[in-house]
């Protein structure tokens, strides 16, 4: 499983969400609300006999909103943490037909304030459980 390409399909699927910017993941300005897949902390490999998948069990997705002091980024995080909804980053990733793995699914948001190219943010971190082929 080429984990470039499986970041480029979780761009892809996000760039569906109205209004939501997709920068690669690295980028020192964005234009918040913004969202990127960060580098996975760990991948298993060979779930099954020779090579048969890979696992990344959590993959994060960062959804930056705006400076946690602004009264509307409440409002704006939790339309993206909505379980369904055109809003709903859970429903994006997990509608998108992927190639380059096999199932993505979202398994939960936490809320926090992260610094991000020396700006703080209301984030919403999103963990993914990733399984692809491993051949």
């Amino acid at each position: 499983m080429n984990l470039d390409l499986v970041a480029e399909e979780l761009r892809t699927a996000l760039g569906t969400i109205d209004g939501l910017s997709t920068p690669e993941w690295g980028v020192q300005r964005i234009n918040p609300p913004a969202a990127m897949a960060a580098l996975p902390d760990e991948v298993t490999y060979d779930m099954v006999y020779r090579r048969g998948g890979d696992r990344v069990p959590d993959w994060q997705v960062l959804v930056l909103i705006a400076r946690p002091t602004q009264p509307e980024a409440r409002r704006a995080i939790a339309a993206y943490a909505d379980g369904s909804g055109a809003q709903s980053v859970k429903a994006a990733i997990e509608a998108h037909e992927y190639v380059a793995c096999d199932v993505v699914t979202v398994t939960r948001a936490e809320f926090e304030v992260v610094t991000y190219a020396g700006t703080e943010y209301l984030a919403a971190v999103f963990h993914l459980d990733v399984v692809g082929k491993g051949a």
